[in-house]
C-alpha cells in the first residue's frame, strides 16, 4: 500500500518518520490546553507514528515539511464519542513552532490536504472544529470556503464547528480533481 505523499508550491505533506517521534513527544508536553485539549498517550501516539501515511478506518496522521524540516502534523481523526457521516472526514493541524505560524504554511497545508480528501478519498464533506479564540485558524477555514455551523462541547470545552462541502470547496479552491 503506497502511503501519502502530497507537494505544494512550499509545503511537503508526508508520512511522519520514527525518528521525529521523540520531539513530536516533548512538543506536546508544552501544549496549549485551551487550543490543543487532548494530549494522546505516549503509547498511542507511538502507534499513529508507526502507521503514519496510511488511511486505516478514516485515520491518518501525517509530516508537514518546509524544505526539508518537519514544521507541524495533519491528519483525519475520528473524533471520540462522536459519529461522522457518510464522506465526512474531521481534519486537525498543528504548527509546532510559534514563529513558522502566520507565513501561510498552514494554510498550503490543510488546502492541500483537503483537496486531495475531496479529490482522491471521495470525501462529501470536511469538518474542522477549532476554539473560538483560534483567529488565526478561523480566519484560513473561512478563505479556504469553510462555514462555522455552530459550536459544540467537547473534552470540556468549546469549538466552533467548521465544515465544507465538496461542493463549497470546489466554488473557493477550484475542482479537487484537477
Amino acid at each position: 500500500m503506497d502511503r501519502i505523499r502530497l507537494e505544494g508550491d512550499r509545503v511537503t505533506i508526508r508520512p511522519l518518520r520514527m525518528d521525529e517521534f521523540e520531539a513530536s513527544w516533548a512538543s506536546r508536553l508544552h501544549l496549549d490546553p485551551t487550543v490543543q485539549p487532548v494530549m494522546p498517550q505516549r503509547d498511542a501516539l507511538l502507534a499513529r507514528f508507526e502507521r503514519s501515511g496510511i488511511m486505516r478506518d478514516g485515520a491518518v496522521d501525517l509530516a508537514i515539511e518546509v524544505d526539508g524540516i518537519k514544521i507541524g502534523e495533519i491528519q483525519t481523526y475520528v473524533p471520540p464519542g462522536r459519529a461522522l457521516p457518510t464522506g465526512a472526514f474531521e481534519v486537525g493541524i498543528g504548527i509546532t513552532d510559534p514563529s513558522l505560524r502566520g507565513k501561510g504554511y498552514g494554510t498550503e497545508a490543510v488546502w492541500l490536504f483537503v483537496g486531495w480528501l475531496f479529490a482522491v478519498k471521495g470525501a462529501t464533506r470536511v469538518h474542522m472544529p477549532t476554539v473560538p479564540a483560534n483567529t488565526a485558524m478561523r480566519t484560513v477555514l473561512e478563505r479556504l470556503g469553510f462555514v462555522a455551523e455552530g459550536t459544540t462541547n467537547e473534552l470540556g470545552l468549546e469549538f466552533v464547528f467548521y465544515v465544507v462541502t465538496r461542493d463549497a470547496w470546489t466554488r473557493a479552491n477550484g475542482d479537487p480533481q484537477s
